[in-house]
């Protein structure tokens, strides 16, 4: 499972569910392997309009921090392994 961070702890976030390198934050799922890169990714979640969406204006929902991708060489060519969920790290933000 991810790491969650809080911005404020005690203070209410958005809902959101975590289920391996699949997280939904207010109505947004994201598959995280879609967006891990060969360089660290950090994705914003942001609330627009009362929407949760990817990068943009709005308020802080969440960050989500990858970790680069990492190969497997042993094989000759390069294979790319799946992305370790315990790798990613979840940081929500207060909600207004």
């Amino acid at each position: 499972m991810a790491q969650i961070r809080l911005i404020q702890p005690g203070q209410p976030v958005a809902d959101f569910a975590v289920s391996g390198t699949t997280v939904t934050i207010a109505g947004l799922t994201l598959e995280l392997a879609d967006h891990q890169q060969d360089a660290s990714v950090t994705l914003e979640v942001r609330s627009q309009a009362g929407t949760a969406r990817l990068g943009g204006d709005g308020a802080y929902l969440a960050h989500i921090e990858l970790p680069p991708a990492r190969y497997d060489h042993s094989a000759g060519e390069p294979t790319r392994q799946p992305l370790d969920p315990h790798s990613v790290v979840l940081t929500l933000w207060p909600t207004p």
